[in-house]
């Protein structure tokens, strides 16, 4: 009696060890609360995307989310320009990214794969960075040289004051 309490007590720890994985999960996965949107318009086109300004919420992206809508992506506000670098770790979209100046013009745009451990490193200092769907910014015309209007709000991108 007591080893076969021994083996219950084992398989209920097991399943529920499996649903606990599975709800943490689906709260990472699909139950994630989006990040503050914020308006912008890329090469004329109007958007509202998902605004990335602290380090966590850089070093969490736009990881663990199975999909993205055709508009939908996430701009990464630094405080100064800087050498930025990216990676798809974790990541299950396919994106690309455009690397942006603090004056917002684009100056360099690449396709990045799902899971990837390469290293997407801008070739210039910039302050932003624009992750999309892949193939965003070929589809819209959108290439190096255009612009990126962020919101005349007063502050900048990463919370301070201009």
């Amino acid at each position: 009696m007591n080893r076969r309490h021994g083996y219950v007590s084992l398989v209920v720890f097991f399943i529920c060890t499996a649903a606990l994985c599975a709800g943490i999960r689906e709260m990472l996965c699909e139950g994630r609360k989006k990040n503050q949107l914020v308006p912008i318009e890329v090469a004329g086109f109007e958007l509202e995307i998902e605004l990335a300004t602290t380090p966590e919420e850089h070093m969490l992206g736009l990881m663990y989310r199975y999909t993205l809508g055709d508009n939908e992506g996430m701009l990464f506000c630094f405080p100064h320009e800087k050498h930025l670098s990216f990676w798809m770790k974790d990541t299950h979209v396919p994106l690309s990214i455009a690397f942006i100046k603090a004056d917002g013009r684009i100056m360099q745009i690449e396709s990045m794969k799902p899971y990837s451990l390469d290293t997407h490193v801008s070739r210039e200092k910039v302050k932003y960075a624009l992750e999309m769907k892949d193939g965003w910014f070929q589809e819209h015309k959108v290439t190096v040289g255009d612009r990126v209007t962020l919101p005349p709000d007063g502050k900048n991108m990463t919370g301070k004051e201009r």
